[in-house]
């Protein structure tokens, strides 16, 4: 599915512009087709539109779908959301509307109001794709009148009040009932929370080539199934790779259990699973398929240096190695961590506590450029970058391939709508909900991750996968079981029936 960011949006019209299709019909062209998808969607001749229009680009969209209408005989009203408009082309629309009450919502709020109460559709064309920030007060008073409302909501281009490229909602925000992407989809209508304001989504061809500027930013269509090939009825274990899972501790067995589950359910051969010797009571008993290896501890249940020993060798002849997970962040991890990072060649997932104790010294990821993965959460990603949770989460994308980019490594940002990047290309996986935001959720995706690393797949489409996987297995568990009672480990019992579904 073609995403594309305000900037790109930009490019794609200032190309066509060069070439001879004016900005100005590019808006009227807007207007019209979004005129008549309204009209086809929600309209009778006796039902009443009122059309909120903006001062810039889009209120000018929102002029031509007012005269438009106009035209075929329908009752149409605009309400200037924040005064006359100011942008060149928009100037030319609103003086072309013909016979049609316009009212002030700044001067005539009251009639505006009325206005929105009796209308049975309502477009909103007040900002596009260049708006970032709150709405003012006024603004906002007016976003909610149109909520409260019983009308119909159909945005032209976004839900004004969500930022474009960000999926930000700072403040009030109009909740579409159906948006009408103007040429292709942007980032707020998949990113959350802007993508629950825009109800159904629509895109609008109005000609533009988009074919010069590369395509950045994807996330896969709903009806996306991967296809995994059936397995060689002549294979053997080693040809599904090997796993180097060290994860886990004395005080947090459980991560080694659900990082070791999620690679052997997604299909690794073998599973090595290395911890602290003080946790194999805790952890041995609850796996069957991998190999234990218990490795020297200190008495507070957390990695020795002395595992160094016998971590080095076996990441030599493993596929894929994760680290970090329920590990501890003390001084013999993080110079186990450290050292093993250094030390070995093999493609590495590297997960909580393995980013946190990066987070000492983010120069450690050059040891592993062009072979590892990191998953961090908004809060371990804070930590990396010495941002605050605030700041990450208003920058998911933009955070996720810069720092992707610079160390040459592949980026999963997890969270709602997991951010994945390899440095050139971003994409947003929209499976999963709220009941995953729980222990363990993140151990199984870094195992799962870690699988398909070891089964052969590049780095980007480990982590695409993963995430798309670990999500579709988390929906299953909350339509069964429902959000708030669903666990990791219902996911990991629902992962092998879902993986039927993809041979």
């Amino acid at each position: 599915m073609k995403i594309y960011t305000s900037a790109q949006m930009k490019q794609i019209e200032a190309n066509a512009n060069e070439k001879g299709y004016a900005y100005i019909d590019m808006m009227y062209s807007a207007g019209v087709a979004c005129a008549n998808l309204t009209e086809k969607a929600y309209l009778t001749m006796n039902e009443k539109v009122a059309v909120i229009c903006g001062k810039g680009k889009n209120g000018g969209d929102g002029f031509v779908a007012a005269e438009y209408l106009r035209s075929k005989g329908y009752n149409v009203s605009v309400i200037l959301a924040c005064g006359k408009p100011v942008a060149d082309d928009a100037v030319t629309m609103y003086r072309r509307m013909n016979g049609i009450s316009v009212t002030d919502w700044l001067t005539e709020k009251e009639k505006s109001s009325e206005i929105i109460r009796k209308a049975d559709v309502i477009i909103d064309s007040v900002f596009g794709f260049g708006f970032k920030g709150k709405a003012d007060d006024s603004t906002a008073e007016i976003f909610a009148a149109v909520n409260s409302s019983k009308a119909k909501v159909v945005a032209i281009d976004l839900p004004s009040g969500a930022e474009c490229d960000t999926g930000a909602v700072n403040g009030e925000c109009i909740k579409a009932d159906l948006t009408l992407a103007i040429s292709c989809r942007k980032p707020a209508h998949v990113l959350k929370p802007a993508c629950s304001f825009c109800g159904k989504v629509k895109t609008v061809d109005i000609g533009l080539d988009e074919s010069a500027v590369q395509e950045e930013f994807f996330v896969l269509p709903k009806s996306f199934k991967p296809n995994f090939e059936r397995r060689n009825p002549l294979s053997n274990k080693g040809d599904y790779g090997k796993v180097l899972s060290v994860c886990g501790s004395k005080k947090y067995p459980g991560a080694a259990f659900f990082a070791a589950s999620g690679a052997v359910r997604i299909g690794a051969g073998l599973v090595t699973c290395a911890f602290p010797v003080d946790a194999y009571s805790a952890i041995a008993p609850k796996l069957n398929e991998p190999i234990m290896m218990p490795l020297p501890c200190c008495e507070d249940g957390f990695l020795a240096r002395g595992a160094l020993d016998l971590l080095i060798p076996a990441a030599e002849i493993s596929d894929c190695m994760l680290v970090g997970c329920g590990l501890g962040n003390t001084l013999g991890t993080s110079s186990v961590v450290e050292e093993l990072l250094k030390s070995t060649t093999c493609p590495t997932v590297i997960d909580a506590d393995g980013i946190n104790i990066i987070s000492a010294n983010i120069n450690m990821l050059e040891a592993v450029r062009g072979r590892a993965i990191i998953t961090p959460h908004p809060g371990e990603m804070a930590r990396l970058l010495r941002l605050s949770v605030e700041q990450v989460e208003s920058n998911r994308i933009l955070l996720t391939k810069a720092v992707a980019k610079q160390f040459g490594i592949v980026v999963v940002l997890k969270g709602a709508n997991t951010v994945v990047s390899d440095g050139e290309q971003v994409y947003v996986n929209r499976t999963g909900n709220a009941g995953m935001a729980r222990g363990g959720s993140g151990d199984l995706l870094a195992g799962i991750i870690a699988g398909l690393v070891a089964q052969g797949y590049s780095a980007m489409q480990s982590a695409m996968l993963g995430t798309y996987i670990h999500g579709a297995c988390g929906d299953v568990a909350a339509k069964t079981l429902s959000e708030a009672g669903m666990t990791p480990t219902d996911m990991i019992k629902i992962l092998p029936r879902l993986l039927s579904d993809y041979e």
